[in-house]
């Protein structure tokens, strides 16, 4: 500030002050000196006069110069403090280019993309973070390198000619490339790549900028393969499937030679979901996609048609014995167990439906609704059977399509209705009991036949709604008539062995008797004997919450399934009632009264009560009374009864204890 502030200071009281000691100096001193050199007055007087002048001319003179020295010294000041103001700016602009530069420099290091500046030449200058992590490099084992280390092999000439093409036209160029990793994994990128100018045009650098993008092109393909895949197994989905069949009939009909589509439908597969959980489902459903797979012969199709269907297009097809044995060896194949770590097994079956071209159809629609109309066929045979198509299934399919779609309807609009046949007690002839039957009243048909309808209801999945109705309306029917003052009645319901294994059977019984009222001690479940058997683990639990309802338990049809005598004496069952074939030919065959007898004597070994089934003569009666068995129902009774006529037939019941047929 010395420097800056001295120039300044001279103008105000330093020229004053030296201006009046000059003053005084002069005037005194010269005065001295003329009258020391001067005697003659005048010649004094003239002399101070030009003294004055000369005061003045030099005082002038040096005002002047002090003015200009004063101009000279701010004019040196300014330029000080310009040159300061541009030092600053010059510091300040220079911060500010090396703050930029380590703010570009930190973006860079720091960015997700690998980024590689090379010189004109292509030799790699520098590279970022990123680069070295996405290529498995260190950054000095590519300072000076090429960038053709990290070629793929994937893209020809042509390509890279394109490319440079490019970037020399319009100085730069993005797309993706296929680029190769230091441990040799080749891998797709997003590349950016730019030249950099001087001034005059001339490339002084090149700057590569990428992502890699192996998960986008990963997840692309995986959409892609869940396209035409299908997501659990991996096979063909119906669409791609039936592409191939398209495809393969093309072939067949350009070659004359047989081909047929086989339609596998896993038996009741939706029971291992409902007892294992869609876990182990899921796993089961991958074994069998494998053990059909390797079944198939070379140039075999295999495809998903559904959760619980898959197909094959069996080509090169001589005859239909052919196509059969095909079909044998797919139901071996599901037949395999499968078994899981902890030692579960699980054994699934099919049933195969087949459909021949051309012999049964000529087009990809017409096999594959022929082989679906053939596993209804197979179903018919049992478990584990093959079918093929007839031109009689096409119509029957229709028909069965109709009436499910017409139970739905009935049972929504109130069709359906529940008819009751008596159960007699043997010893003293009366009523103690009533089997409630469920019957189709269509308006237009009239009744239509439970043996047209319940198969139907098994395979739609109605027969879950349409039992728990026909529940629901015995338990509301039952507390009707204990309010109109009717006997106490045992009222069976059956349960489908479908409806056991897939709803909430003991949930449903609940909700009935505690929105009707009706007592749980009157209301027995008929539960048929394969369904016991099937799944006896499972049985046992749904068995168990029942009885914990205080419901009675009837094994339905005994002696035409599979359960044994130890199984039977597990489940918490209080009736066994004998089937209708054993007691239809009562006297006649011996046999069928041997096992009639022998039930009866079982049941009451192991403390349960035995009914007896279509009973209608007296000497089946007869006979069933001789042997000790305790009630029967059947013709020689009554015919199932609508709920009117059956309070009315409860009603004129004789109060003596004789029978009353």
């Amino acid at each position: 500030m010395q420097e800056s502030e001295g120039p300044r200071a001279l103008v105000p009281w330093r020229v004053a002050a030296l201006y009046l000691v000059l003053g005084v100096v002069w005037v005194w001193v010269g005065d001295l000196l003329l009258v020391h050199w001067v005697a003659d007055p005048q010649d004094l007087t003239r002399y101070q006069t030009w003294k004055g002048w000369l005061y003045v001319l030099l005082t002038g003179g040096l005002a002047g110069w002090l003015a200009h020295r004063a101009r000279e010294a701010e004019q040196a000041r300014a330029r000080v403090l310009q040159d300061r103001v541009d030092i600053a700016a010059v510091r300040a602009a220079l911060a500010t280019s090396e703050e930029r530069q380590r703010l570009a420099s930190t973006v860079v290091d720091n960015t997700i993309e690998g980024v590689v500046v090379t010189d004109a030449q292509g030799r790699i200058l520098s590279v970022n973070a990123a680069f070295t992590r996405l290529l498995g490099y260190t950054e000095t084992e590519l300072l000076g390198q090429n960038p053709r280390v990290f070629k793929s092999g994937r893209h020809d000439k042509a390509f890279y000619d394109a490319m440079w093409a490019s970037i020399h036209g319009a100085g730069h160029w993005q797309g993706e490339i296929w680029n190769r990793r230091k441990n040799g994994e080749v891998f797709p990128e997003h590349m950016s790549l730019s030249a950099v100018r001087d001034p005059a045009g001339a490339v002084t650098h090149y700057v590569c900028m990428f992502s890699d993008i192996s998960e986008e092109k990963a997840q692309q393909q995986r959409l892609e393969f869940l396209a035409h895949n299908d997501a659990l197994t991996g096979l063909s989905n119906r669409t791609r499937f039936g592409a191939e069949l398209a495809a393969a009939v093309g072939e067949a009909r350009l070659s004359g030679e047989h081909l047929a589509v086989l339609l596998i439908n896993l038996d009741r597969f939706k029971d291992v979901n409902d007892s294992y959980g869609h876990a182990t489902g899921d796993q089961v459903l991958q074994h069998i996609a494998k053990k059909v797979q390797l079944a198939l012969r070379p140039g075999d199709l295999l495809g998903r048609m559904a959760g619980d269907e898959l197909a094959v297009v069996a080509r090169h097809m001589r005859n239909s014995e052919g196509a059969a044995a095909v079909a044998r060896q797919l139901i071996a194949a599901v037949a395999e167990p499968w078994r899981s770590p902890d030692g579960l097994e699980v054994v699934a079956g099919a049933s195969v439906g087949i459909c021949m071209y051309p012999t049964h159809a000529d087009t990809v629609e017409g096999l594959q609704q022929g082989a679906h109309a053939a596993v209804y066929g197979a179903k018919a045979r049992g478990r584990g059977a093959w079918c093929f198509f007839h031109e009689t299934m096409t119509q029957a399919a229709r028909e069965r399509l109709a009436l499910e779609s017409r139970l739905r309807l009935a049972l929504a609009q109130g069709h359906m209705e529940v008819y009751y046949q008596p159960q007699v007690d043997i010893a003293s002839g009366r009523i103690v009991g009533a089997e409630a039957l469920v019957r189709w009243n269509d308006p237009d048909e009239g009744l239509i036949s439970p043996a047209r309808f319940i198969p139907v209801a098994e395979t739609s999945g109605v027969i879950g709604p349409l039992g728990e109705w026909v529940l629901r309306e015995v338990c509301r029917q039952g507390r009707q008539w204990r309010d109109e003052g009717l006997p106490d009645l045992t009222l069976a319901v059956n349960v489908s062995p479908r409806q056991f294994h897939l709803t909430d059977v003991a949930g449903c019984t609940a909700a009935a008797l505690a929105d009707s009222g009706f007592p749980a001690a009157l209301l027995e479940l008929e539960i048929t004997e394969t369904a016991l058997a099937e799944r006896a683990e499972e049985a046992l639990q749904v068995l168990l919450g029942l009885r914990g309802l205080g419901v009675r338990i009837a094994v339905d049809d005994f002696g035409t399934g599979y359960s044994s005598l130890a199984q039977l004496k597990r489940f918490p069952i209080d009736v066994l009632k004998i089937d209708q074939g054993f007691t239809r030919d009562i006297p006649q065959s011996t046999d069928d009264m041997a096992i009639s007898a022998a039930i009866i004597a079982m049941g009451h070994s192991m403390g349960l009560s035995v009914l007896a089934e279509g009973v209608e003569t007296p000497a089946q009666l007869a006979f069933l009374q001789e042997r000790g068995c305790d009630t029967y129902q059947g013709y020689l009774c009554s015919r199932p009864l609508r709920a009117q006529a059956f309070a009315a037939l409860l009603k004129a019941q004789p109060a003596s204890d004789h029978p009353v047929f």
